[in-house]
């Protein structure tokens, strides 16, 4: 922790709030580009999380501003048809992170025309509504997206694959539908917020350092939206699965022994709606994801064989008061499709979230955020989240502030 942790929790979301008006006093305008066709863009962010009653999703409940991003894209136009670009990303959320320099993005994006186009690089992961601007902070008052499907713990992991997608967009009489088709590779590494999830398992030692190995073939799937006749509505089902996921690591019984684990598929499926009308926004989801794990130390333990996935789904409301401000609300139900032992409290997660956000100016955003949560279903008790004793329900409050370019 930092030198504020003497500070009390509130104490510390207060203070935060007024780091907003400090960076409102500095604000710059936009990086010019003149008039060539080269864009150039990015973000900076710092956040300040307190968690009353547990230390999800950092090091210390006591609150803490190891919580921030920052990102730098260029992009420019070849022709009519031809763009290039990348963007450079960086995160601290907790331990995860770390402040490293990662490409979030880069592709070579050539479209033939409107029904049919194809990039080629490192391609966003299209899943949900907004699995491919969760970076885009600008556009919603949410700090977090709901965790029942936009899991923050995985963005490290879940944005892009390394590969190739199709896309396009054709016109059906008073609609339309725009369809993204994907093939690639998710690197996966100890260092990356997916191994939570499997040092979360119980199998590994977390005294050990946790798992120690991730690999997957490859990850594929596709979306289609539906934009309906009615305007500002729009329908989205999207359909993906990662192939061969497979772990290993010290055996939390008999470190020298090594546990293996392997998923052969692992599916997502997510249905969701949004509404946007006057100065509302309402949208839904519900999501899927399931498959089977088998998993051993052999010679030590028998090979098990089991079933896994969970069931989300979320409601949520924006409105837009004025130029300045805006006010946003959900609510998000997470569980197990096969609960196991620990309580109903380990079975379920219930998120309920009231979010405002302030434009101090047009590059300038400050938003805050209170979650009430009930269940501690996917909370983390691993060599970087500690959390020995998980509670029953905590409430979460976040703060963060956004220069964008």
């Amino acid at each position: 922790m930092n030198n504020s942790s003497n500070l009390p929790g509130l104490g510390r979301a207060v203070l935060a709030i007024l780091l907003c008006g400090a960076l409102a006093q500095s604000a710059s305008a936009a990086i010019p580009v003149g008039n060539s066709n080269v864009q150039i863009g990015g973000f900076f962010s710092q956040g300040y999380l307190y968690d009353n009653a547990s230390n999800f999703p950092t090091e210390d409940k006591g609150g803490t501003f190891d919580f921030r991003e920052m990102a730098f894209n260029v992009s420019t136009t070849y022709g009519a048809h031809l763009r290039v670009g990348a963007q450079a990303f960086a995160q601290r959320f907790g331990n995860i992170g770390e402040d490293k320099v990662v490409l979030d993005w880069a592709v070579a994006d050539y479209n033939f025309s409107s029904a049919f186009g194809v990039r080629l690089g490192r391609v966003k992961y299209p899943k949900g509504l907004y699995g491919e601007a969760l970076d885009l902070d600008i556009v919603r008052p949410f700090i977090f997206l709901p965790n029942a499907v936009y899991n923050p713990v995985l963005r490290d992991f879940a944005s892009a694959v390394n590969g190739a997608s199709i896309y396009g967009s054709v016109n059906a009489g008073k609609s339309s539908f725009d369809y993204k088709l994907f093939y690639g590779k998710i690197p996966m590494s100890p260092d990356k917020g997916v191994a939570e999830f499997y040092n979360n398992f119980g199998a590994y030692s977390n005294a050990a350092g946790g798992v120690g190995a991730l690999k997957m073939d490859y990850a594929a799937g596709g979306q289609l939206v539906w934009n309906t006749p009615i305007s500002g509505l729009k329908a989205v089902y999207s359909r993906s699965w990662f192939s061969n996921l497979q772990s290993d690591g010290p055996f939390i019984a008999y470190p020298a022994a090594n546990m293996h684990s392997n998923i052969p598929k692992f599916t997502w499926d997510t249905i969701s709606a949004e509404y946007a009308t006057g100065n509302w926004t309402f949208a839904s989801e519900w999501q899927r994801t399931g498959g089977t794990i088998s998993y051993g130390a052999v010679p030590f333990t028998p090979i098990i064989v089991s079933a896994v996935g969970w069931d989300a789904w979320y409601v949520s409301a924006a409105r837009r008061i004025n130029d300045k401000l805006e006010l946003g609300a959900y609510y998000a139900d997470l569980k197990p499709r096969y609960p196991g032992g620990g309580g109903s409290a380990a079975n379920r997660q219930n998120d309920l979230d009231a979010s405002i956000r302030y434009d101090v100016s047009e590059h300038l955003t400050c938003k805050l955020e209170i979650h009430w949560i009930d269940g501690n279903y996917q909370f983390f008790n691993t060599p970087r989240i500690s959390n020995p004793t998980l509670p029953n329900s905590s409430t979460v409050i976040a703060v963060k502030t956004t220069f964008s370019f």
